[in-house]
């Protein structure tokens, strides 16, 4: 039930309020100021609207520093002012913040109305408050993941920026690393506008003119696979972005371009119209290091991914042993980021004791495995890959979704 602060100093016009909204919201009831500053601070997180009198006792000051204060304490719960006064007042209550303000008489159906609309609009600004907590949480778990400072990738980036251009990224990983991870925290701690994820298709040519705006964020996974047609209008759009015209008789918009790019590429032999949009991306340039090579930092790494799948899965284990840490430590892992995530997520479904162990590992299903020595994590995920196969009747887009990776990653696997 919705919880609603109501505060007027005539007890008759309480008294008409409680049976008119009583039954549908739960009321808390103030008869002066001190009243509503003491139950306003005491039940801020749970008010969902208030109701409030302007000429009531208690008040310090003129009326508009107390609604201010009130509507700085927490934005979230709307304000709905009632009053006799002047027409004028109610013009200024509105330029402050409050949501609506009704003089007396009152029509009690727009009243209705009014504290219906006050109760939505106090459910979505919440909405979008706890968004932004999840997503300044998943920021740092990627910072964390990634071994990034954001504060690093922030000056890097915005040094380079000039309005309105904004500066293309390019990143460099092995398969695995999770690119779009850093491209998220560009997106959300840079230009905090939509986000579009794309691998690279001719259809680029359609999506950037017409569903980009001002100020979004393109990612393109991989542009060492793009085509030939679809790499020359990638670097003719981004030198017409950079001189300020359009292109083909269109205007772009002033997007961030993204673009990650694999270590193993050939540059040597590589295409020059390749090679002159790398070029072109490099001017900021970020490199993500594959897990083998962050040994004395992979403890916590897995520690941190432990914690998060623990908590998604309602794990029944709470911790690692310290002979299966040293395990996944000395681990190559050549998918990197997602063969970790991969073997985790095994663990935490199929452990059903408090701590993982390295037996653990034994009992996910090997049953196809010839060699009957103790399962190396290479097996362990080609394993898992076969099973997914026969799961989804070699259907590898299908198989790769529900492994949680992308079809390029399994692609590379199979192969491998």
């Amino acid at each position: 039930m919705t919880t609603l602060l109501i505060a007027d100093d005539e007890q008759t016009f309480l008294d008409f309020m409680v049976r008119l909204l009583q039954k549908e919201h739960n009321l808390l009831i103030g008869r002066n100021w001190n009243d509503v500053l003491e139950i306003y601070e005491s039940n801020i997180w749970r008010l969902n609207a208030m109701i409030l009198d302007v000429n009531m006792p208690g008040l310090s000051g003129d009326p508009f520093t107390m609604i201010e204060k009130l509507l700085k304490s927490n934005p979230t719960v709307p304000m709905i002012i009632i009053s006799g006064q002047d027409i004028v007042l109610r013009h200024e209550f509105l330029k402050m913040g409050v949501f609506q303000y009704h003089g007396k008489p009152l029509d009690m159906v727009d009243l209705k109305l009014t504290i219906q609309s006050a109760i939505k609009h106090n459910r979505a600004l919440r909405r979008l408050e706890n968004y932004d907590k999840a997503e300044h949480e998943t920021v740092k778990y990627y910072e964390k993941m990634l071994n990034l400072s954001v504060y690093d990738v922030k000056e890097r980036i915005m040094g380079q920026d000039k309005e309105p251009r904004r500066s293309p990224v390019l990143i460099r990983s092995e398969q695995g690393s999770r690119p779009s991870m850093l491209a998220k925290i560009i997106n959300s701690e840079i230009d905090g506008k939509l986000f579009f994820y794309k691998a690279c298709h001719p259809s680029l040519k359609n999506f950037i003119p017409y569903n980009l705006q001002n100020g979004d964020t393109l990612f393109l996974e991989g542009v060492e696979n793009l085509g030939k047609e679809e790499l020359v209008f990638l670097l003719k759009m981004l030198q017409n972005m950079d001189g300020g015209n359009g292109l083909n008789g269109q205007n772009l918009p002033q997007f961030r371009l993204v673009a990650s790019i694999s270590n193993n590429v050939d540059i040597e032999s590589a295409d020059p119209d390749f090679l002159q949009l790398i070029d072109y991306l490099s001017k900021v340039e970020m490199r993500i290091e594959p897990l083998r090579l962050r040994k004395h930092e992979l403890r916590e790494v897995i520690t941190l991914m432990f914690e998060k799948k623990k908590r998604t899965h309602f794990s029944r284990a709470e911790t690692i042993s310290e002979e299966l840490y040293e395990l996944l430590v000395e681990y190559g892992w050549p998918l990197n980021i997602d063969e970790l995530e991969l073997i985790l997520e095994a663990l935490i479904l199929t452990c059903q004791d408090e701590i993982v162990l390295q037996k653990h590992l034994h009992q996910l299903d090997f049953s196809d495995m010839a060699d009957t020595k103790y399962p190396t994590l290479d097996d362990m995920v080609d394993e898992h890959i076969k099973k997914a196969l026969r799961l989804t009747m070699g259907n590898k887009s299908r198989a790769a979704k529900m492994l949680g990776i992308t079809p390029k990653t399994l692609y590379s696997r199979i192969k491998n």
